[in-house]
Protein backbone atom coordinates (compact mmCIF):
# COMPACT_ATOMS: atom_id res chain seq x y z
CA UNK A 1 0.00 0.00 0.00
CA UNK A 2 2.79 2.43 0.82
CA UNK A 3 4.34 1.91 -2.57
CA UNK A 4 1.05 2.62 -4.33
CA UNK A 5 0.22 5.69 -2.25
CA UNK A 6 3.63 7.30 -2.58
CA UNK A 7 3.19 8.55 -6.16
CA UNK A 8 -0.22 9.96 -5.24
CA UNK A 9 1.14 11.76 -2.18
CA UNK A 10 4.11 13.02 -4.14
CA UNK A 11 1.84 14.28 -6.90
CA UNK A 12 -0.39 15.99 -4.32
CA UNK A 13 2.62 17.74 -2.76
CA UNK A 14 3.84 18.87 -6.16
CA UNK A 15 0.42 20.25 -7.05
CA UNK A 16 0.14 21.94 -3.65
CA UNK A 17 3.52 23.58 -4.09
CA UNK A 18 2.57 24.62 -7.62
CA UNK A 19 -0.67 26.21 -6.39
CA UNK A 20 1.20 28.06 -3.65
CA UNK A 21 3.75 29.30 -6.17
CA UNK A 22 1.04 30.42 -8.58
CA UNK A 23 -0.77 32.18 -5.74
CA UNK A 24 2.42 33.97 -4.73
CA UNK A 25 3.02 34.93 -8.36
CA UNK A 26 -0.47 36.42 -8.57
CA UNK A 27 0.09 38.37 -5.38
CA UNK A 28 3.44 39.67 -6.59
CA UNK A 29 1.89 40.56 -9.96
CA UNK A 30 -0.77 42.72 -8.26
CA UNK A 31 0.46 46.25 -8.95
CA UNK A 32 -1.18 47.57 -5.78
CA UNK A 33 -0.01 44.76 -3.48
CA UNK A 34 2.39 47.06 -1.59
CA UNK A 35 0.38 50.24 -1.92
CA UNK A 36 -1.99 49.57 0.96
CA UNK A 37 0.83 48.68 3.33
CA UNK A 38 1.89 52.34 3.37
CA UNK A 39 0.93 54.94 5.93
CA UNK A 40 1.47 58.00 3.72
CA UNK A 41 0.86 58.07 -0.03
CA UNK A 42 1.02 60.38 -3.03
CA UNK A 43 -1.69 59.70 -5.61
CA UNK A 44 -1.02 61.40 -8.94
CA UNK A 45 -3.87 61.99 -11.38
CA UNK A 46 -3.03 63.28 -14.85
CA UNK A 47 -5.01 64.42 -17.87
CA UNK A 48 -4.46 66.52 -20.99
CA UNK A 49 -6.76 69.22 -19.65
CA UNK A 50 -9.04 69.62 -16.65
CA UNK A 51 -11.45 66.73 -17.19
CA UNK A 52 -9.50 64.45 -14.88
CA UNK A 53 -10.00 66.85 -12.00
CA UNK A 54 -13.30 65.07 -11.45
CA UNK A 55 -11.30 61.89 -10.73
CA UNK A 56 -8.97 63.75 -8.37
CA UNK A 57 -11.97 65.25 -6.57
CA UNK A 58 -13.63 61.86 -6.24
CA UNK A 59 -10.45 60.36 -4.76
CA UNK A 60 -9.91 63.26 -2.35
CA UNK A 61 -13.50 63.10 -1.10
CA UNK A 62 -13.40 59.35 -0.59
CA UNK A 63 -10.00 59.43 1.09
CA UNK A 64 -11.38 61.94 3.59
CA UNK A 65 -14.45 59.83 4.36
CA UNK A 66 -13.02 56.30 4.04
CA UNK A 67 -9.87 56.57 6.16
CA UNK A 68 -7.58 54.38 4.05
CA UNK A 69 -4.29 56.17 4.82
CA UNK A 70 -3.07 58.41 7.61
CA UNK A 71 -1.89 61.01 5.10
CA UNK A 72 -2.80 61.30 1.42
CA UNK A 73 -1.64 63.91 -1.05
CA UNK A 74 -3.63 63.97 -4.28
CA UNK A 75 -1.67 65.65 -7.06
CA UNK A 76 -3.41 66.64 -10.27
CA UNK A 77 -1.12 67.43 -13.20
CA UNK A 78 -2.39 68.88 -16.46
CA UNK A 79 -0.09 67.19 -18.99
CA UNK A 80 -1.20 69.26 -21.97
CA UNK A 81 2.08 70.57 -23.42
CA UNK A 82 0.88 74.15 -24.00
CA UNK A 83 -2.23 76.21 -24.65
CA UNK A 84 -1.57 75.99 -28.38
CA UNK A 85 -0.53 72.34 -28.49
CA UNK A 86 -2.58 69.35 -27.38
CA UNK A 87 -2.11 65.64 -27.99
CA UNK A 88 -5.05 65.30 -30.37
CA UNK A 89 -3.58 67.98 -32.63
CA UNK A 90 -0.19 66.25 -32.93
CA UNK A 91 0.38 64.79 -36.39
CA UNK A 92 1.65 61.32 -35.48
CA UNK A 93 1.24 58.70 -32.77
CA UNK A 94 5.01 58.74 -32.30
CA UNK A 95 4.85 62.39 -31.27
CA UNK A 96 2.07 61.74 -28.76
CA UNK A 97 3.91 58.77 -27.25
CA UNK A 98 7.25 60.55 -26.92
CA UNK A 99 5.74 63.72 -25.43
CA UNK A 100 3.63 61.81 -22.91
CA UNK A 101 6.65 59.69 -21.99
CA UNK A 102 8.54 62.88 -21.12
CA UNK A 103 5.60 64.05 -19.04
CA UNK A 104 5.49 60.77 -17.09
CA UNK A 105 9.21 60.89 -16.39
CA UNK A 106 8.87 64.45 -15.08
CA UNK A 107 5.92 63.49 -12.86
CA UNK A 108 7.94 60.75 -11.20
CA UNK A 109 11.04 62.92 -10.79
CA UNK A 110 9.10 65.76 -9.19
CA UNK A 111 6.40 64.01 -7.16
CA UNK A 112 7.61 60.43 -6.53
CA UNK A 113 4.00 59.12 -6.67
CA UNK A 114 2.93 55.80 -5.18
CA UNK A 115 0.34 55.32 -7.93
CA UNK A 116 -0.55 57.13 -11.16
CA UNK A 117 -4.07 57.40 -12.55
CA UNK A 118 -4.27 58.39 -16.22
CA UNK A 119 -7.63 60.15 -16.19
CA UNK A 120 -7.59 60.69 -19.93
CA UNK A 121 -8.71 58.27 -22.62
CA UNK A 122 -6.35 59.75 -25.20
CA UNK A 123 -3.33 59.29 -22.95
CA UNK A 124 -4.51 55.91 -21.68
CA UNK A 125 -4.62 54.43 -25.18
CA UNK A 126 -1.02 55.49 -25.92
CA UNK A 127 0.43 54.68 -22.48
CA UNK A 128 1.38 51.08 -23.28
CA UNK A 129 3.55 52.31 -26.15
CA UNK A 130 5.71 54.57 -23.95
CA UNK A 131 9.16 53.57 -22.71
CA UNK A 132 7.97 54.50 -19.22
CA UNK A 133 5.40 51.69 -19.28
CA UNK A 134 8.13 49.15 -20.02
CA UNK A 135 10.52 50.14 -17.23
CA UNK A 136 8.58 51.76 -14.38
CA UNK A 137 7.55 49.81 -11.28
CA UNK A 138 4.98 52.41 -10.22
CA UNK A 139 1.38 51.14 -10.49
CA UNK A 140 -0.51 52.87 -13.28
CA UNK A 141 -4.31 52.78 -13.67
CA UNK A 142 -5.83 53.88 -16.98
CA UNK A 143 -9.38 55.05 -17.56
CA UNK A 144 -9.83 53.04 -20.78
CA UNK A 145 -9.89 49.70 -18.97
CA UNK A 146 -12.45 51.11 -16.54
CA UNK A 147 -14.62 52.27 -19.42
CA UNK A 148 -14.47 48.89 -21.14
CA UNK A 149 -15.43 47.04 -17.94
CA UNK A 150 -18.26 49.46 -17.23
CA UNK A 151 -19.71 49.03 -20.72
CA UNK A 152 -19.25 45.27 -20.51
CA UNK A 153 -21.19 45.09 -17.25
CA UNK A 154 -23.97 47.31 -18.60
CA UNK A 155 -24.18 45.15 -21.73
CA UNK A 156 -24.66 42.02 -19.63
CA UNK A 157 -27.76 43.57 -18.07
CA UNK A 158 -29.03 45.20 -21.28
CA UNK A 159 -27.99 42.82 -24.05
CA UNK A 160 -30.34 44.30 -26.67
CA UNK A 161 -29.33 47.90 -26.14
CA UNK A 162 -26.96 49.69 -28.50
CA UNK A 163 -23.95 51.51 -27.05
CA UNK A 164 -23.24 55.07 -28.16
CA UNK A 165 -19.58 55.63 -27.37
CA UNK A 166 -18.43 59.27 -27.42
CA UNK A 167 -14.70 60.01 -27.29
CA UNK A 168 -11.86 62.13 -28.66
CA UNK A 169 -10.51 61.62 -32.17
CA UNK A 170 -7.39 59.81 -30.95
CA UNK A 171 -9.40 57.48 -28.72
CA UNK A 172 -11.78 56.55 -31.53
CA UNK A 173 -8.90 56.08 -33.99
CA UNK A 174 -7.06 53.67 -31.66
CA UNK A 175 -10.31 51.65 -31.28
CA UNK A 176 -9.13 50.27 -27.93
CA UNK A 177 -12.59 50.25 -26.37
CA UNK A 178 -14.18 48.20 -29.15
CA UNK A 179 -11.30 45.72 -29.06
CA UNK A 180 -11.67 45.37 -25.30
CA UNK A 181 -15.42 44.90 -25.58
CA UNK A 182 -14.91 42.19 -28.21
CA UNK A 183 -12.63 40.35 -25.78
CA UNK A 184 -15.45 40.48 -23.22
CA UNK A 185 -17.81 38.88 -25.70
CA UNK A 186 -19.78 42.02 -26.56
CA UNK A 187 -21.12 42.17 -30.11
CA UNK A 188 -19.29 45.22 -31.45
CA UNK A 189 -22.00 45.70 -34.09
CA UNK A 190 -23.98 47.11 -31.17
CA UNK A 191 -21.30 49.75 -30.52
CA UNK A 192 -21.44 53.09 -32.34
CA UNK A 193 -18.28 55.15 -31.86
CA UNK A 194 -18.44 58.91 -32.33
CA UNK A 195 -15.44 61.21 -32.22
CA UNK A 196 -16.08 64.67 -30.78
CA UNK A 197 -13.41 67.13 -31.97
CA UNK A 198 -13.09 70.32 -29.92
CA UNK A 199 -15.73 69.30 -27.38
CA UNK A 200 -13.33 68.93 -24.44
CA UNK A 201 -12.02 72.46 -24.98
CA UNK A 202 -15.55 73.82 -25.31
CA UNK A 203 -16.53 72.20 -22.00
CA UNK A 204 -13.56 73.82 -20.26
CA UNK A 205 -14.54 77.20 -21.68
CA UNK A 206 -18.14 76.80 -20.57
CA UNK A 207 -20.24 73.79 -19.64
CA UNK A 208 -23.45 75.73 -20.44
CA UNK A 209 -22.18 77.66 -23.45
CA UNK A 210 -23.85 77.72 -26.87
CA UNK A 211 -20.63 76.24 -28.30
CA UNK A 212 -20.84 73.20 -26.02
CA UNK A 213 -24.57 72.82 -26.68
CA UNK A 214 -24.21 72.91 -30.47
CA UNK A 215 -21.30 70.46 -30.50
CA UNK A 216 -23.17 67.93 -28.35
CA UNK A 217 -26.22 68.25 -30.60
CA UNK A 218 -24.07 67.69 -33.69
CA UNK A 219 -22.24 64.64 -32.33
CA UNK A 220 -25.30 62.97 -30.84
CA UNK A 221 -27.14 63.35 -34.16
CA UNK A 222 -24.17 61.89 -36.03
CA UNK A 223 -24.04 58.89 -33.70
CA UNK A 224 -27.79 58.28 -33.82
CA UNK A 225 -27.75 58.39 -37.62
CA UNK A 226 -25.84 55.10 -37.53
CA UNK A 227 -28.65 53.31 -35.69
CA UNK A 228 -31.50 51.53 -37.40
CA UNK A 229 -35.04 52.78 -36.90
CA UNK A 230 -35.77 49.72 -34.75
CA UNK A 231 -33.02 50.54 -32.24
CA UNK A 232 -34.51 52.69 -29.48
CA UNK A 233 -32.78 51.62 -26.25
CA UNK A 234 -29.24 52.93 -25.84
CA UNK A 235 -26.41 53.00 -23.34
CA UNK A 236 -24.42 56.24 -23.55
CA UNK A 237 -20.73 55.87 -22.73
CA UNK A 238 -18.75 59.08 -22.13
CA UNK A 239 -15.15 58.15 -22.83
CA UNK A 240 -13.42 61.46 -22.35
CA UNK A 241 -13.02 62.63 -18.75
CA UNK A 242 -14.43 66.04 -19.70
CA UNK A 243 -17.75 64.71 -20.98
CA UNK A 244 -19.31 63.64 -17.64
CA UNK A 245 -19.37 67.33 -16.65
CA UNK A 246 -22.25 67.62 -19.14
CA UNK A 247 -23.78 64.14 -18.98
CA UNK A 248 -27.27 65.60 -18.50
CA UNK A 249 -26.84 67.49 -21.77
CA UNK A 250 -25.91 64.29 -23.62
CA UNK A 251 -28.96 62.53 -22.20
CA UNK A 252 -31.25 65.44 -23.03
CA UNK A 253 -30.07 65.70 -26.65
CA UNK A 254 -30.35 61.94 -27.27
CA UNK A 255 -33.79 61.54 -25.70
CA UNK A 256 -35.01 64.57 -27.68
CA UNK A 257 -34.37 62.48 -30.79
CA UNK A 258 -36.75 59.76 -29.64
CA UNK A 259 -34.37 57.31 -28.00
CA UNK A 260 -34.56 55.77 -24.54
CA UNK A 261 -31.35 56.32 -22.59
CA UNK A 262 -31.06 53.37 -20.22
CA UNK A 263 -27.93 54.73 -18.54
CA UNK A 264 -25.16 57.27 -19.01
CA UNK A 265 -21.89 55.48 -18.24
CA UNK A 266 -19.18 57.52 -16.50
CA UNK A 267 -15.85 55.67 -16.06
CA UNK A 268 -14.33 58.50 -13.99
CA UNK A 269 -15.34 57.36 -10.47
CA UNK A 270 -15.28 53.72 -11.58
CA UNK A 271 -11.52 53.84 -12.27
CA UNK A 272 -10.83 55.07 -8.72
CA UNK A 273 -12.59 52.10 -7.10
CA UNK A 274 -9.34 50.09 -7.08
CA UNK A 275 -8.02 52.48 -4.44
CA UNK A 276 -10.83 51.66 -2.00
CA UNK A 277 -10.92 47.93 -1.21
CA UNK A 278 -13.35 47.08 1.58
CA UNK A 279 -10.79 45.55 3.90
CA UNK A 280 -8.92 48.86 4.27
CA UNK A 281 -11.87 51.23 4.71
CA UNK A 282 -12.03 53.11 8.03
CA UNK A 283 -8.76 51.74 9.39
CA UNK A 284 -7.69 55.37 10.08
CA UNK A 285 -9.91 57.50 12.31
CA UNK A 286 -8.71 60.97 11.28
CA UNK A 287 -7.08 60.87 7.84
CA UNK A 288 -5.29 63.91 6.47
CA UNK A 289 -5.91 64.71 2.81
CA UNK A 290 -4.41 67.50 0.72
CA UNK A 291 -4.73 68.37 -2.97
CA UNK A 292 -2.25 70.11 -5.25
CA UNK A 293 -2.94 71.22 -8.83
CA UNK A 294 -0.14 71.90 -11.32
CA UNK A 295 -0.44 72.78 -15.00
CA UNK A 296 2.15 73.12 -17.73
CA UNK A 297 -0.02 75.51 -19.80
CA UNK A 298 -1.68 78.61 -18.38
CA UNK A 299 -5.22 78.01 -17.09
CA UNK A 300 -7.57 80.80 -18.09
CA UNK A 301 -9.84 82.27 -15.43
CA UNK A 302 -12.94 81.37 -17.43
CA UNK A 303 -11.92 77.71 -17.53
CA UNK A 304 -11.38 77.65 -13.77
CA UNK A 305 -14.72 79.43 -13.25
CA UNK A 306 -16.45 76.83 -15.42
CA UNK A 307 -14.99 73.74 -13.72
CA UNK A 308 -14.46 74.81 -10.09
CA UNK A 309 -18.17 74.92 -9.06
CA UNK A 310 -18.70 71.39 -10.40
CA UNK A 311 -15.63 70.14 -8.53
CA UNK A 312 -16.70 71.94 -5.36
CA UNK A 313 -19.88 69.86 -5.22
CA UNK A 314 -17.72 66.75 -4.78
CA UNK A 315 -14.61 67.99 -3.01
CA UNK A 316 -14.21 71.57 -1.76
CA UNK A 317 -10.48 71.08 -1.09
CA UNK A 318 -9.97 70.08 -4.73
CA UNK A 319 -11.88 73.14 -5.95
CA UNK A 320 -9.74 75.30 -3.68
CA UNK A 321 -6.58 73.69 -5.06
CA UNK A 322 -7.76 74.45 -8.60
CA UNK A 323 -8.36 78.08 -7.73
CA UNK A 324 -4.84 78.24 -6.26
CA UNK A 325 -3.16 76.19 -9.00
CA UNK A 326 0.56 76.32 -9.77
CA UNK A 327 2.11 76.95 -13.17
CA UNK A 328 5.31 75.43 -14.61
CA UNK A 329 5.68 75.96 -18.38
CA UNK A 330 8.93 73.96 -18.42
CA UNK A 331 7.81 70.97 -16.37
CA UNK A 332 8.54 68.59 -19.26
CA UNK A 333 10.09 69.04 -22.69
CA UNK A 334 8.00 68.60 -25.83
CA UNK A 335 8.85 71.24 -28.43
CA UNK A 336 11.88 69.48 -29.92
CA UNK A 337 9.80 66.32 -30.43
CA UNK A 338 6.93 68.03 -32.22
CA UNK A 339 9.09 70.43 -34.23
CA UNK A 340 11.43 67.65 -35.32
CA UNK A 341 8.65 65.92 -37.26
Amino acid sequence: MKIRLFPIVALFLILLQSCATNSQDKISEDPLSGFFQKDTVVILVTDSGLGGLSVAANIAQRMESHGIFRSTQVVFFNAQPSREQGYNSMKTSEEKIAVFNNALEAMVSNFNPDVILIACNTLSVIYDYTEFSKTSTIPVIGVVEAGVKLMGEANQVNKNASILLFATTTTVYQDTHRKGLAELGVDTNQVITQSCPKLAGAIERGTHSSETDSLVELYTKNAISNLSDAEKDVLVSLNCTHYPYIKELFEEKIEAQGLNVIAVLDPNPYMADLLFPRQYINRIAEPEVSVYVLSQPVLDDDRIASIAPLINEVSPITAEALENWDFDPQFFEWESIVKAK
